[in-house]
């Protein structure tokens, strides 16, 4: 299990903001890549581990935001997007990395707080739908690249912090749950993508902070677990049949949660 954050200790061990534990002690791994300040965002492919989020420095070498780490030995790969402000998600998928933040400029091109960079170069490619506020959360399923965030506009249309882009031509698709406030964390499972953050209404119904969207129209489904405080990460089981949940929430489901 990968793990990002602002921490310095975990898995019984001292380790910079980004550790690899096992995942049925939770022990930390010998890998170590130590980051020089926050990592917000992981994503795994091959024997590579990509990074985003606030630092300068990472895996042993200078990496602005965004990196490619060794999955056996932590060391920063040659790729080298090098964006200009902080990296909030990411999500690869067809030879390439989806990226989302707070960023203007990466991958040598000018892009708008979501991009596409190529997996082998870093390379922006010419994928460019362009949020005018932070994108917060990614997930990709098939031709579709969900979007969370803080925006109104994405992919040359209106849209409430959550969106969905056509791979290919970067527009925003007709899907359009439309969240009163922001977007912090995506999912797909099935026909069904579930949301995370702090919004009280998306799919035209009342949710708290979660819920669970029909990929078709946007349309909120019966699930509502009823978050009282932030959602900022969601997973969802092999078989579709548990989704997890983590945030700033100390009631969820009807239940307590320490």
């Amino acid at each position: 299990v990968y793990a990002g954050g602002s921490f310095t200790r975990i898995g019984g061990q001292a380790r910079s903001r980004i550790a690899a534990l096992d995942a049925v002690s939770g022990a930390a791994k010998a890998w170590n890549p130590g980051a020089d300040r926050s990592v917000w965002a992981l994503a795994v492919s091959g024997n590579t581990v990509y990074a985003g989020g606030n630092f300068t420095q990472i895996g042993g070498q200078q990496r602005s935001r965004i990196a490619a780490l060794d999955a056996a030995s932590g060391a920063a790969t040659v790729w080298n997007p090098n964006a200009n402000a902080n990296v909030n998600a990411l999500a690869v998928s067809g030879g390439k990395v989806y990226v989302g933040g707070a960023f203007t400029q990466i991958g040598g091109q000018q892009r708008s707080r979501i991009a596409a960079l190529d997996e082998s170069s870093g390379v922006a490619t010419a994928w460019d739908p362009s949020a005018n506020g932070w994108v917060g959360a990614l997930a990709v399923s098939g031709n579709t690249v969900y979007v969370g965030g803080d925006f109104t506009q994405i992919g040359g249309q209106q849209r409430s912090r959550i969106a969905a882009l056509n791979t290919v031509s970067d527009a925003a698709t007709v899907w359009n749950p439309s969240a009163n406030n922001s977007v912090h964390a995506l999912a797909v499972s099935g026909d069904t993508v579930y949301a995370g953050g702090i919004f009280a209404q998306i799919g035209g119904q009342q949710r708290s902070r979660i819920a669970a969207l029909n990929n078709i129209d946007g349309a909120a489904t019966d699930w509502n677990p009823n978050a009282d405080e932030v959602v900022n990460a969601l997973a969802v089981s092999a078989d579709g049949g548990t989704v997890y949940a983590g945030g700033a929430f100390a009631v969820f489901g009807g239940l307590v949660c320490h």
